[in-house]
This record gives C-alpha cells, structure tokens and sequence, in this order.
C-alpha cells in the first residue's frame, strides 16, 4: 500500500525541548562517535577484497556522501536506548545497500559524475559497475546475517528487494510521460523511501521494539524518503551540477517521469501540454531550463513544494510517541531539511 500525506496522525505534543533547533553538524555531532565506528566499518569492510579490486572499489569508496542513512540509523538507535554493537553492523548495511543503489542507478541514468568525480560506469565500463553494484548488495547480506536475528535478515533481503523492484517499474515506464500520480507515487516509495524508511525501522526489530514503534519509524522514515526525493525531482530541474556534484537533467534524459512534470501534463491547457511534450522528447540542459517556464506556469513546482512539506508533516507527527530527547529532535530536524537542501 502506498503511504499518502493524507494519512491522519494525531499532533505530536509540544514539550520543553520541542524548540531546540540543530543544523547539520549538530545532527551528526549527537552521535559523532557512533559515526566514527561506522566508517572505520565501511573502511574495513570494503579493505577485503582481492587485490585486482583495489582500483575500482578505492573509487566507489570516493561516493562518501552525508551518510544520511546511517545518521538516521544510529539515532534511532539513541532514541530507543539501543547501544547494542549490532547496531553499528545496520548502519554500514544500510550504508552498503545505498551505495549499490547509487552505482546501478548511475548506469540507467548513464550519468557521468557523482559527488563531483566520474562515475563508475564511466571508468570501467557498465558490466564492471553492474558487478560492484551487486558486491556491495552482498555485504549488505553479510552483515545483516552477522547480528544473528532472523527477523532483521529478513528485513534487509525485503528491503534489496524493494529497491530493486522500484527501480525496475520506474525504468519500464522509461518515456511514458502521462503516468498517473500514483503509478510515481509507488514507484518513489520503493526506490527512495524504502531503504530510509529500513533504516529506523530496522533498528525498532533489532531493539526489541513494540509493534507500534516499529510502525511509526518506518512511517517516519517513509514519509522522509519520499519528501526527500521530490526535493531531489527539483533539484534535477532547477539545481547546479557543480553544487550537486552529479549530472542533473538524467532524468530527462532517460525518459523518467518526475512529480514536476505529471503535474503539469495533468494541469495544462491542450495546446500547452502538446508544447510541454515536445519539451520533454529534447535532451539536455537547454530543454531542462526551457521546461521551467510551463512548470511554473501550471504552478508545478509549487505543487511539488507542497506535497513534499505534506510528507515533512507526515515524518513529524508519527515521531510523536516517542520519548522526547535531543536525538527524537535530531531526526525532527531531519525530516524539515530533507526540504531545504541544495544536493
């Protein structure tokens, strides 16, 4: 079922710490030491590997971006008292399972850069990049099996798998420029949403967390993932490559239909939508920043804004049953910058 902004969760109680605000380092300050393990992790992990593999995985290691994933891992990980070592092994899976995610899409997007270097594919070709991504999918397995519950094994395979099949209907609707909201609604939710939404709810299996928890962090996360990727539909219409440090306008490009564009093709007149679309059949940057004077005219991405600060709501309100704490704020903050972010 796919999660709606509509969806009734009650107000979340206004307490003392309600109005602390934290930017970014601040986020990652609460759990700096957390974070610490964490990439000595990654180094780890990722150092295991043949010697004819140094060259290529060395690279993928340069895609370090926020590790916003494992953020968001490591302070649920707070809010629920969990200090178990275990939870550092989820924070690097979640982190594995990202970085896959980012090498496969780089090829359907046939991007050139990512986090201001070449891409993987780029270098070394699409069948090299396709295998990486699958290695790094792989260690995501390993060290969901290295915790020892079957029940967050599980999880983690239901999340590849997920992802996966996201990706897979977003790239067989390649081209098809009229596809209804929902269709791109449902689609999102697994290729974006699901892995941040993982990345709270895991930690509730692994705490031994009540039902009830479980589902507010994977509502709470859900609800992030898909805000956070219709900021990123924008960004790939009006951001700056050099700001981003990605190729933007790929979208486009490959024929994949953001919220942007449904919206307008919904909304505009007959003669309009028959302009919008020749638009769209145009590659490049020029038609990117041709196509911002028919979205604001249908007011488009206006309406992406909207629904974007609908699903911010959303995070916010189901984060109300839990205790409050610095690191409840923390993940507050979160959901309110996931809109307010220029890569």
């Amino acid at each position: 079922m796919v999660l709606s902004p509509s969806t009734i969760l009650p107000a979340p109680r206004q307490g003392p710490r309600a109005s602390m605000i934290l930017d970014s380092q601040d986020l990652k300050s609460l759990v700096a030491g957390d974070l610490e393990l964490v990439e000595r992790a990654i180094s780890q992990v990722l150092a295991r590997r043949p010697p004819r593999l140094t060259g290529i995985i060395d690279h993928v290691s340069e895609y370090r971006g926020k590790r916003f994933r494992p953020l968001l891992a490591l302070l649920t990980a707070r809010v629920l008292g969990c200090d178990l070592p275990g939870r550092l092994d989820l924070a690097v899976a979640m982190e594995m399972m990202h970085t896959a995610s980012l090498v496969h899409d780089d090829i359907l997007d046939n991007a050139e850069t990512r986090r201001h270097i070449p891409t993987v594919h780029s270098r070394w070709g699409c069948q090299s990049a396709v295998l990486l991504g699958d290695y790094l999918f792989s260690h995501a397995f390993v060290l969901a099996a290295k915790v020892g519950d079957s029940q967050v094994t599980f999880e983690v395979a239901e999340t590849a798998r997920k992802v996966c099949e996201g990706e897979l209907k977003q790239n067989l609707e390649a081209g098809n420029w009229l596809l209804p909201e929902s269709d791109y609604m449902e689609i999102i939710e697994g290729k974006t949403a699901e892995l941040m939404a993982a990345s709270c709810r895991l930690m509730g299996v692994f705490a031994r967390a009540d039902s009830q928890t479980c589902s507010a962090l994977d509502t709470y996360g859900r609800s992030l993932g898909m805000a956070f990727q219709m900021a990123d539909d924008l960004l790939d219409l009006e951001g700056d490559e050099e700001t981003t440090g990605k190729s933007l306008g790929t979208d486009l490009e490959q024929g994949k239909v953001t919220l942007p564009i449904i919206h307008a093709l919904c909304n505009a007149q007959p003669d309009q939508k028959l302009a919008l679309l020749e638009l769209l059949k145009a590659t490049g940057a020029k038609s990117r920043s041709a196509l911002r004077k028919p979205l604001e005219a249908t007011g488009s991405l206006a309406y992406t804004r909207r629904k974007a600060e609908d699903f911010v709501g959303n995070a916010r309100r189901a984060l109300a049953s839990l205790p409050e704490s610095p690191y409840r704020q923390a993940l507050l903050n979160a959901a309110d910058r996931a809109l307010h972010r220029a890569c």
